[in-house]
């Protein structure tokens, strides 16, 4: 008969595993706007517009654009709401998902 052996499954220094890279820029933004709540899929959902933001804190171009400061305006909106505690996270994720 085989017996099995009792497993010791206290890992020490593992760390949770990052399927995607998050740019640099959309993080130093999340940090800059105080969102470091924010969770990671909601992050990666907004990325591009943290890089707008970024790029245009940075200088290196304005948006004159009407559906663009709609967009940063709905994304800050949002972001502020669930960060408050004021909408869940899928209320957060559905209305800040782009098509």
């Amino acid at each position: 008969m085989t017996t099995a052996l009792k497993l010791d499954y206290k890992y020490t220094g593992l760390r949770p595993v990052s399927l995607t890279k998050i740019d640099n820029r959309a993080l130093e933004i999340v940090e800059l706007l105080n969102w470091n709540d924010l969770p990671d899929r909601l992050i990666e959902l907004i990325e591009q517009d943290l890089i707008g933001f970024h790029n245009e804190m940075t200088g290196m171009y304005c948006t004159n654009d009407d559906g663009v400061r709609n967009r940063r305006r709905s994304v800050n909106y949002w972001v502020q709401n669930y960060l408050n505690g004021v909408c869940s996270y899928d209320t957060a994720y559905k209305m800040l998902k782009t098509n």
